[in-house]
């Protein structure tokens, strides 16, 4: 089985999810951003990821299932997005954070994925551009009903992304081309 993970980082988080996945399945796995728009025809699992901002994946991930979507049917899929927070949060009637913002992709696909999941991620304020700096000073007001600095905050965790990468490797049989 020929393998493609295709990630859209921002700040590289995602990215590095995206390569240990790849250290973990190894054999024929492959790695693209998906700003490079790699044709996922000749491989049998597709693996797509994204960093969480502003409540949606990135534009570069949506624009790649809408290509592709063709070409992902009858394909094996998962998808899995990175935040900092994977499980949501309900706040003055409403839910924010995790799978709400993950579902729109999944529902791109022409057929439900595999695996799909959440995993940690990280937010250094040294790394922010202008506008995350704003959406998150606004999201943590909105969160503490008051100014708050925005603080180094990582939930990366390899083991936890082993452990995602295992379900995935259990649900195709492991069956990876070397």
């Amino acid at each position: 089985m020929k393998s493609l993970i295709i990630y859209a980082s921002k700040y590289g988080s995602t990215k590095e999810v995206a390569n240990w996945m790849a250290e973990r399945i190894g054999n024929n796995t492959h790695i693209h951003d998906a700003k490079e728009m790699p044709d996922p025809s000749d491989y049998d699992l597709i693996i797509i990821g994204s960093g969480i901002y502003s409540h949606h994946v990135l534009k570069e991930l949506n624009d790649f299932v809408e290509k592709y979507r063709e070409q992902l049917a009858g394909k094996k899929t998962v998808v899995f997005g990175v935040a900092i927070d994977t499980t949501g949060v309900f706040v003055r009637g409403k839910v924010h954070g995790g799978w709400e913002y993950l579902l729109p992709l999944i529902n791109k696909l022409p057929e439900p994925p595999i695996h799909a999941g959440l995993l940690g991620g990280e937010i250094n304020p040294n790394k922010l551009d202008e506008k995350d700096t704003e959406g998150l000073k606004k999201f943590y007001k909105m969160l503490y009903g008051k100014e708050t600095d925005i603080p180094f905050k990582t939930v990366m965790d390899k083991k936890a992304v082993w452990s995602f990468t295992e379900k995935i490797l259990d649900k195709v049989g492991g069956n990876f081309i070397v």
